[in-house]
């Protein structure tokens, strides 16, 4: 299985298409934190050192710049450096030939689709790795705040998320590449999988919870009603990968959050219960904050866990033809 990995490593750090993609995530990102980081210090100018205190460093990941944050662009382009290692990961070797040849050496099937998957999991960690670090450092150099301890180990906590989460869709990525024997066939499947889950699931959910719990008065809603249809959003999200990782960012990157229903229970309090937590409102620990996201976590490793098991079986039983 060595072997597997290491060639598809050097296939991946020299194919041209992931070294464009990359490089554009790396330029969208440097421009959102430089971006972030102008907020930041002005906000820093203003005296704002107190509201800051604490997560101060977490903004240049989480503070909207633009049109979004570091962070929501992540959960939205980031699946594409997964999609472009493993669309055609195993069709474009049936095509040429190569598969069959593979597997008549002493390698088993189960190396094969196990040494793809781990050396595109490890060529994601290591660019993602890389875009962390290099942030980092602008945000050091651009801001000048040293980020805590607690900050440093919410960020790492986050960039395991961000690779569990790239995991999902490239053992999604391989397997459409598995089931579609067309390069052309499973990038335009792999392309449509992406809407559908980044754009089309929470429109979806938010039509569900206003189907299945709606509102007798938009204008003003009772508290049950808040409380019945945060239910029900609540549980169709948790069948979207991406709704699971942007409640487990908010939740790992921003110490004042505190669960993903957490709007709709401030809706639901008097105005003098608003004006006291927004007197008092305060970071929590890193240990509440996990207690908060590791439902999110595991069922999103689930997820990963589960496309790339269906990857691993379906490619198993399938027939390999020497063409």
């Amino acid at each position: 299985m060595g072997a597997v990995i290491r060639k598809e490593l050097a296939d991946h750090f020299g194919s041209a298409r992931f070294l464009i993609i990359m490089s554009l995530i790396f330029m969208v990102s440097f421009l959102l934190t430089h971006l972030a980081g102008q907020g930041i210090r002005d906000v820093l100018a203003e005296g704002g050192n107190t509201y800051l205190e604490g997560r101060t460093f977490l903004l240049l990941f989480t503070a909207p710049a633009a049109f979004f944050s570091l962070a929501v662009f992540l959960s939205i382009f980031g699946p594409l450096m997964s999609i472009v290692l493993g669309f055609d990961s195993i069709n474009r070797e049936r095509n040429q030939g190569t598969l069959s040849k593979i597997l008549s050496q002493p390698i088993h099937r189960d190396e094969v689709i196990l040494g793809k998957y781990l050396a595109g999991l490890i060529t994601i960690a290591v660019t993602l790795a890389s875009l962390l670090l290099l942030l980092t450092g602008m945000g050091l150099l651009g801001v000048g705040v040293v980020p805590t301890f607690d900050e440093a180990r919410r960020l790492f906590v986050f960039f395991l998320l961000t690779l569990v989460y790239m995991g999902f869709w490239l053992g999604l990525s391989i397997l459409v590449s598995i089931v579609f024997r067309s390069v052309a066939t499973s990038a335009m499947a792999a392309a449509a999988l992406w809407i559908l889950v980044i754009f089309f699931l929470p429109v979806l959910s938010q039509a569900a919870a206003s189907a299945l719990a709606p509102f007798s008065d938009p204008a003003r809603p009772r508290a049950e009603e808040i409380a019945a249809y945060s239910q029900v959003h609540k549980a169709v999200n948790m069948v979207s990968p991406t709704g699971l990782y942007n409640q487990a960012g908010a939740a790992l990157l921003d110490p004042t959050h505190r669960g993903s229903d957490q709007a709709f229970r401030i809706a639901m309090m008097s105005r003098v219960d608003r004006y006291l937590l927004a007197r008092f409102q305060g970071g929590i620990a890193f240990g509440q904050s996990m207690l908060i996201v590791m439902p999110d976590i595991l069922l999103l490793l689930c997820f990963s866990i589960l496309t790339f098991l269906l990857s691993y079986v379906v490619f198993v039983r399938q027939e390999v033809r020497s063409v």
